[in-house]
């Protein structure tokens, strides 16, 4: 019996067409999945022209073209006969599926050809010129993944379908035989992650009566599924009060990390071999190496880079709601104080403000600090090299607006410890003082951090009051008692590897039977 997810991203270390976190847990489930020999499929679009990449040219960041890059990536993939889709609203469409499989385990990006303004609309992953777009986007890979489903995989040989996010969740309206064993996993808490569409809409293409006017995908999908799934414990309460009448039908599974995708090869081969308890001794080199290969990339991309004692790091996705102001903030007023490296990394949504704003700042700090380096072009492989070395991962999010995260997961399975703000999946692994470090608040209320600009200002005060206070302790800590550092790392590694195995996660989803 076949498994599936349906999702618009998956990070896939031989086809990088993803956007940030989801796309990289999709990619983790898929190479588990790929050992353990079942029937997995992922089903995705194929968006030719990728994301975003950006160059820093004359004091701005340029958007990038990635078309070159992954159509020599197109190439290596395996094609399929075209699958003909017909739809009510945009009549005939064209697909051509293009497959990488490891094993029983395949991905299908769902390659639009034809008609020519629909695959303008899917080139780019959460890239649409308007809303309408993005329901067009939605709709086509709905009914296309659903006709591929039936003639390429079959009704009868399907044991789950899980829709990652409400943006691919139409597909269940298409294959309304598959309700009982269809899920939505949700990944997001705050209202991007519930698009609207207007009912009518709804009732054209699929013969559905929701009701006239703008409704949430979620509230429609969530009335068809057989369960909807957060992804931390915090996240089903925020989920509980926003769709009350659906509390229900959901519960949560935390996210996990693949631990062979992520674990530093020191620490692979330190765990492997130590059937009867790891030294602080062997783990410290261990780490030692894993630093040091973090010290070459740092080199690699600013010359002259400043190594202290510490490197810290944040590295995320940079928007509003991660709070990145609140590392510059930290950095300008402790960077030149303390014997330190700030590693930050990531990039913004092409059109968010704020967040292309904050890259330029990062980017200021770079250039004016000899300890303090900004990555802009993120990745993959810059992200298994950050979070398995540095010191000390810093993980910012405002309360309530993080639905789990898996950051400080990669980290902690190599020794890793973070200092983190209370949210998410944090909540559930990280013991302050033991594995890791709590700042801040929990705020129990979901606060819209666009709107309540009054209590986000004071939270974030109290917040970085409390988050300056403890990361001048932890470098106390690291100088004069070296050893409880190391023991404080070696506990992250020992409970993450444990708390945070991407097949506890599949194993409760029921992908699999047994860890």
């Amino acid at each position: 019996m076949a498994i599936l997810s349906l999702t618009m991203e998956i990070a896939l270390n031989e086809v990088p067409i993803y956007a940030g976190g989801l796309g990289v847990l999709e990619g983790d489930k898929f190479y588990a999945m790929s050992r353990k020999g079942l029937d997995y499929y992922v089903l995705t679009l194929f968006h030719r022209n990728g994301y975003v990449e950006y160059e820093y040219r004359n004091g701005s960041f340029i958007e990038k073209d990635q078309e070159p890059i992954i159509s020599q990536i197109e190439e290596r993939l395996k094609k399929e006969r075209e699958l003909i889709v017909v739809t009510k609203l945009y009549g005939e469409v064209r697909i051509e599926p293009l497959v990488y499989e490891i094993g029983k385990a395949k991905a299908i990006y769902l390659k639009l050809v034809y008609p020519e303004n629909i695959a303008y609309i899917t080139r780019r992953l959460y890239i649409e010129d308007s809303p309408e777009q993005a329901i067009t986007k939605y709709i086509v890979f709905a009914r296309s993944s659903a006709q591929y489903i039936r003639e390429r995989i079959g009704i009868s040989n399907i044991e789950y379908i899980d829709l990652q996010e409400s943006n691919v969740s139409l597909a269940v309206l298409a294959l309304r035989e598959l309700r009982d064993k269809t899920r939505l996993v949700i990944h997001t808490p705050g209202p991007w992650g519930h698009p609207m569409i207007p009912g009518e809409i709804v009732e054209k293409e699929f013969e559905i009566n929701v009701g006239g006017g703008f409704k949430r995908l979620t509230d429609i999908v969530l009335g068809y599924v057989e369960k909807g799934y957060a992804v931390s414990r915090k996240h089903i309460e925020t989920l509980s009060r926003i769709f009350p009448q659906y509390h229900w039908k959901l519960s949560y599974v935390r996210n996990g990390v693949d631990l062979d995708r992520w674990s530093h090869r020191e620490i692979k081969s330190l765990v492997s071999r130590s059937q009867r308890g790891i030294g602080l001794e062997e783990f410290k080199r261990a780490r030692n190496a894993a630093r040091e290969d973090l010290v070459s990339l740092l080199r690699s991309k600013k010359t002259g880079i400043k190594v202290g004692r510490a490197i810290i790091a944040w590295a995320r996705r940079i928007t509003r709601y991660k709070r990145p102001y609140l590392i510059e903030r930290l950095v300008k007023e402790l960077g030149r104080e303390l014997d330190v490296t700030f590693v930050l990394a990531g990039k913004a949504h092409p059109r968010d403000g704020d967040g292309r704003e904050m890259m330029l700042l990062f980017k200021k700090l770079h250039e004016e600090m000899d300890n303090v380096i900004y990555i802009h072009d993120y990745g993959l492989e810059e992200a298994r090299t950050i979070l398995s070395g540095a010191d000390l991962l810093l993980f910012t999010p405002f309360p309530g607006w993080e639905a789990c995260g898996t950051s400080y997961m990669k980290a902690g399975i190599n020794g890793v410890p973070t200092l983190s703000s209370r949210d998410g999946g944090v909540l559930e692994t990280i013991i302050d003082r033991y594995n890791g470090w709590l700042f801040g608040s929990e705020v129990t209320q979901f606060i819209n951090i666009y709107e309540d600009t009054a209590s986000v200002s004071k939270i974030d005060e109290e917040d970085y009051r409390d988050l300056r206070k403890k990361l001048i302790k932890i470098l106390d800590v690291m100088e004069r008692d070296p050893d409880t550092y190391l023991e404080i790392s070696l506990n992250a590694l020992k409970s993450f590897r444990i708390s945070s195995n991407i097949y506890r996660a599949l194993e409760e989803y029921g992908y699999i039977r047994e860890v």
